[in-house]
């Protein structure tokens, strides 16, 4: 899942989002409150972390700017200061969730997929949409149990569809979540990419919306959620791909 990271410390960032990457999301990291309100109105941004470190400013300065520049994804902020008061300020201010650092880098992603379901209304990390079973966490899914073998690729454009809550996702915010993992970013790759998705899933499933991009199918919102018996998979740790593992 795509993040926007607000650090002033270049190499503290660098670090940060490499452990982030380990975790399974994919960063953009900026400076500035600024950069970050010119980058964040995208939807393809699911959450914003920042990480503050200067002393001399409040975590709470940092937050409003990014709320009054018209970010609207979920915020957490990780900061040395412990006092409660910082803490209400905080989250009076906008930010969602609040972390005192040092903290692992396995907690600050369990914090970020909770705010990132909470505001997908989401309960937990496995959503179901009819037979088609999603594993945000694993990055896995399956459709009526059977491993759908999705490459990075794919299951980051059904992720994006699926968090979308049925509405359009235009192709450039596909281009834009896609445009780092190696794949290509251009148009004519999200139509390959939507091809090789609605064979996997059935033709129905996907939707061409007309002057904007693509959706799920509607009529899964009507379908009674079926959780069959999952094959397992298995991701290769190269390519990041799903297989089926056949036990």
């Amino acid at each position: 899942m795509q993040l926007l990271v607000i650090e002033d410390e270049a190499g503290a960032s660098d670090a940060l989002v490499a452990r982030l990457t380990n975790s399974g999301f994919r960063a953009t990291s900026v400076m500035t409150c600024a950069e970050a309100a010119a980058k964040g109105g995208s939807r393809h941004f699911f959450a914003a972390l920042i990480d503050h470190t200067d002393p001399a400013t409040s975590p709470a300065a940092l937050v409003q700017p990014l709320r009054e520049g018209g970010i609207s994804q979920p915020i957490i902020v990780l900061s040395p200061r412990s006092h409660w008061r910082d803490k209400v300020d905080t989250l009076d201010a906008g930010a969602d969730d609040y972390a005192i650092k040092p903290i692992h880098s396995d907690e600050v992603a369990a914090r970020l997929r909770a705010v990132i379901r909470r505001s997908s209304g989401l309960a937990s990390d496995r959503v179901v949409f009819g037979g088609l079973d999603l594993d945000l966490k694993a990055r896995c899914a399956w459709l009526h149990g059977r491993c759908l073998n999705l490459s990075r690729s794919e299951f980051r454009m059904l992720r994006l569809l699926v968090l979308a809550n049925y509405q359009p996702v235009s192709r450039e915010e596909v281009v834009a979540a896609l445009s780092n993992d190696g794949s290509g970013s251009s148009r004519n790759a999200v139509e390959v990419l939507v091809s090789r998705l609605r064979q996997k899933l059935g033709g129905e499933l996907i939707r061409t919306v007309r002057g904007v991009g693509y959706s799920l199918d509607r009529s899964l919102a009507n379908q009674p959620k079926t959780v069959a018996a999952r094959s397992t998979c298995v991701r290769d740790a190269q390519s990041g791909d799903a297989f089926d593992f056949v036990i």
